[in-house]
């Protein structure tokens, strides 16, 4: 170890003292890989940062000592902490925080500390990507941009910031459903014309009359189903198109062979496409669920990104083009509206943007975690699923479940797993929402109904009811245990 020493001081006229984004966020300080621990491996990172790749999230962890600079002082601080006894890095060590002291580095990400940050290992142009598709989340674009000409919002963070870029939205934001006919061949209002899938758009460009929802006599008496959306959060979930198929469909249980009353079966895109993404998992591939939202909600047109070799599948209500085709509409502005390049950028946000950080587990959290799991909770909010990235502590099966009368919103979408026992439809099914982060996000369910977790569970029927009861049937000390275990995932 005093050779390495000696060596980084023979070259430290090579040391930097680099700026990098000011952005203020939380991190640790030393552990610059984000596995949790300061440890050699960190010293290899900084090292390769300082001398080979030039490339790091967050400079501000480098920084072992503080000073405003990142140079070879702070390997030997590091290396000198982990192998003779040497001080501690400066706070924020072992706890997170902002960096205290005012300097010229910064921090473009550092998931382990906060919400909305990229996974770790990505290489430089994929990070520099997913920096550029987080700023984009929040771009307003206007009409003269190709806004509308149907839209209910003119940015993705309008519906996607609570608590941070790529999360959800308060109530006030639902946006609608309108689905003229039956389930299973369900299309859009009639009337303004054109208007792109069953999303129900709030305002129109040039400022035309306000769509409204048609009565069946308007749409040749055929029934109209009217159903509402709070915005789903998306911290982490494009980590499930890691997930492989084979993994979805071994927990899938459709005739309920075993007898529990659980009969998860996963969905499909109607071309044999298992589904992943939306609260009916109708999408395979998160391009196509965004290419649906972007045109959906602001009626900004889109080439494809990846395309059909990113195995896009989607249904018809989420984008009314093929994988490898353009939207189009009708406006002034030339399609496509984004360019494919910040089009790209947002999906690889999308795609990389982390798991929200974990809370502590104490003891009532871990009671809550066992009470939780004796309920039976854990047969559709299961704990952990595998996937091409390592294992992903979700706490979803991913499959669609029958959630009851009362929360069925009559939208059926995808074409799921044949059932002896369900409909070919998915009225009243909905996939199952992770939980990770879930208390970061309310309101709560589909809809934004719940004001609370404990709501939410109340709320649960169809396949949870039985384990409904059980939860309203427990302690209020239990019932207390299992909301402080949500909140801490």
């Amino acid at each position: 170890m005093a050779r390495i020493l000696s060596f980084l001081i023979l070259i430290s006229f090579l040391c930097l003292s680099q700026g990098a984004s000011l952005a203020a966020r939380d991190f640790l300080r030393g552990d610059i890989n984000e596995d949790g621990s300061v440890n050699i491996a960190d010293g290899v990172n900084m090292l390769d940062y300082m001398f080979i790749s030039g490339f790091t999230y967050c400079v501000d962890a480098h920084d072992i000592d503080d000073d405003g600079q990142v140079n070879v002082t702070d390997a030997i601080n590091l290396f000198g902490y982990l192998f003779t006894g040497g001080g501690a890095p400066a706070a924020p060590f072992t706890v997170c925080g902002p960096d205290p002291t005012a300097d010229n580095l910064g921090c473009d990400s550092y998931a382990t500390c906060n919400v909305g940050d990229a996974i770790p290992g990505l290489d430089p142009a994929t990070f520099e990507s997913f920096v550029r598709g987080r700023e984009l989340t929040a771009k307003q674009f206007s009409p003269e941009e190709g806004l509308g000409p149907f839209y209910n919002a003119v940015s993705c963070s309008s519906c996607h910031s609570t608590p941070a870029t790529g999360g959800s939205a308060p109530l006030y934001r639902n946006f609608f459903f309108a689905a003229v006919g039956q389930m299973g061949s369900q299309s859009p209002i009639w009337d303004p014309p054109g208007v792109p899938s069953i999303v129900m758009p709030s305002y129109t460009y040039p400022f035309g009359p306000r769509p409204s929802f048609p009565d069946s006599s308007q749409v040749g008496n055929q029934p109209v189903t009217i159903a509402q959306r709070n915005a789903p959060p998306g911290f982490g979930v494009g980590l499930f198109e890691q997930v492989s198929n084979q993994e979805i469909a071994s927990r899938a249980d459709p005739s309920d062979s075993d007898g529990d009353g659980i009969s998860g079966r996963f969905n499909t895109d109607g071309q044999g496409n298992m589904g992943r993404f939306g609260y009916k998992a109708q999408a395979n591939f998160l391009e196509a669920f965004l290419r649906g939202a972007i045109n959906n909600q602001m009626g900004i047109t889109t080439d494809p990104f990846y395309g059909s070799s990113g195995i896009v599948s989607t249904g018809f209500m989420q984008v009314g083009a093929s994988f490898d085709n353009p939207t189009t509409d009708n406006d002034s502005v030339q399609d496509p509206e984004i360019s494919v390049v910040d089009f790209g950028d947002i999906v690889i946000f999308s795609q990389f943007v982390a798991p929200p950080p974990t809370g502590e587990m104490g003891s009532e959290e871990l009671l809550g975690e066992q009470v939780f799991s004796d309920l039976g909770c854990v047969k559709c909010h299961v704990p952990e699923i595998q996937s091409n990235y390592g294992p992903l502590s979700a706490y979803s099966d991913l499959l669609l479940h029958d959630m009851g009368p009362d929360l069925a919103d009559g939208i059926s979408m995808g074409m799921p797993q044949f059932s002896p026992i369900s409909p070919n439809t998915t009225g009243s099914e909905f996939r199952t929402q992770p939980l990770w982060g879930v208390s970061l996000h309310g309101p709560w369910l589909h809809d934004g109904r719940a004001d609370s977790l404990h709501d939410a569970i109340i709320l649960h029927g169809g396949e949870a009811e039985s384990i409904r009861e059980a939860y309203e049937a427990l302690p209020a000390a239990d019932q207390e245990a299992v909301i402080r275990f949500l909140e801490a995932l």
